[in-house]
């Protein structure tokens, strides 16, 4: 099959549902997914799943204003102490968040066995 084929097989496929809001029923198509607003434990669940990535994004932006602090100090000490302090509580919050999430996945799903939490 010759390449021009193939690349006009990929690039111009044809889309079933062109809707922006397919696959999204019970819920608000945003750019992180379809956020569930029907019941409370699909909310749940859904920020659950997405907690880790939001808490490293935040920890990522925190991360580069403290880098940015230390950047700009001038060499003042004050000021490098307060970009080192943003940058160990970000770093020191991931952390806390990664270990929160792994132990209430352990005691929720594999302890108690509570409904709604297991993928």
């Amino acid at each position: 099959m010759p390449l021009k084929r193939i690349f006009s097989i990929v690039v111009f496929a044809k889309n079933k549902d062109p809707s922006p809001f397919a696959g999204c029923d019970n819920g608000v198509n945003t750019a992180l997914g379809c956020i569930p607003y029907g019941s409370s434990e699909a909310f749940a669940q859904w920020f659950f799943n997405h907690l880790l990535g939001i808490a490293g994004g935040i920890a990522l932006l925190l991360i580069i204003y403290g880098s940015f602090k230390i950047i700009t100090s001038g060499g003042n000490p004050e000021k490098v102490k307060e970009g080192k302090s943003f940058i160990t509580s970000a770093l020191s919050g991931l952390l806390f968040m990664i270990l929160s999430l792994f132990l209430l996945k352990f005691i929720g799903v594999d302890v108690l066995h509570l409904p709604g939490l297991e993928r």
